[in-house]
């Protein structure tokens, strides 16, 4: 699932710092599809919902999607810049005004990026997690992984001079996002609560703290 061939692609589009026509066209197309999502789910989420909602017709919602999976796909993609962006932006200023900058306070803001709109959140979860080319995808979210791991090494005092290991970013993320997105696609657990935000923080926290735990020990002690 991808844009036609020749076309631009869409993470280069939304990322693109002029406010061309192009990218105009595909944000307000987007924006279109998470109300879809929102009020109608995956059921009314059809290509010519999409192009009543938005305002474009047909032939211009084929000239930058592929197909309504590719729509779904740069949702995903969109959703996952706009949090990374977000995280860091929220860090710097909470770097710059003296604030906490533990796990548990960036715990908490992953779950208030998944708070907003809830219903088109619990379908793009939902989406990607019936998709078998989309079950690799929390294991290459490596700046998640890698954010996660540095908060929770300085807020807990230790040392960690590598970078994680492929097996040990892909335990982390799925774990941590695993949790998150399945609480939200099947509502198993209130994402709100503080309850949740501590378990989430003691699943990174416990797990770094073993990784740097077993790299002070000596390989004939293990």
């Amino acid at each position: 699932m991808a844009t036609k061939k020749g076309k631009t692609s869409i993470k280069t589009i939304v990322r693109a710092p002029k406010q061309d026509r192009a990218r105009v066209t595909v944000e307000a197309i987007l924006e279109s599809a998470v109300q879809i999502l929102e009020t109608d789910g995956l059921a009314g989420f059809k290509v010519a919902a999409l192009a009543e909602r938005s305002g474009y017709g047909v032939g211009t919602l084929y000239q930058y999607f592929e197909n309504i999976d590719a729509v779904m796909l740069a949702l995903v993609e969109l959703e996952n810049e706009r949090a990374r962006q977000k995280l860091l932006a929220e860090f710097s200023d909470r770097a710059a005004s003296g604030q906490a900058q533990g796990t548990r306070e960036l715990v908490q803001l992953m779950l208030s990026a998944f708070s907003q709109r809830r219903a088109a959140q619990k379908a793009i979860v939902e989406w990607a997690l019936s998709r078998r080319d989309m079950r690799a995808f929390d294991s290459r979210n490596t700046f998640l992984g890698q954010m996660l791991v540095s908060v929770s090494v300085r807020s807990q005092g230790l040392k960690l001079d590598r970078l994680l290991t492929a097996t040990e970013m892909f335990v982390l993320t799925r774990a941590f996002l695993g949790a998150l997105r399945t609480a939200i696609w099947n509502d198993e657990a209130d994402t709100g609560s503080p309850q949740f935000a501590l378990a989430l923080t003691d699943l990174v926290d416990g797990y770094v703290h073993q990784l740097v735990r077993r790299e002070a020990t000596p390989a004939a002690a293990r």
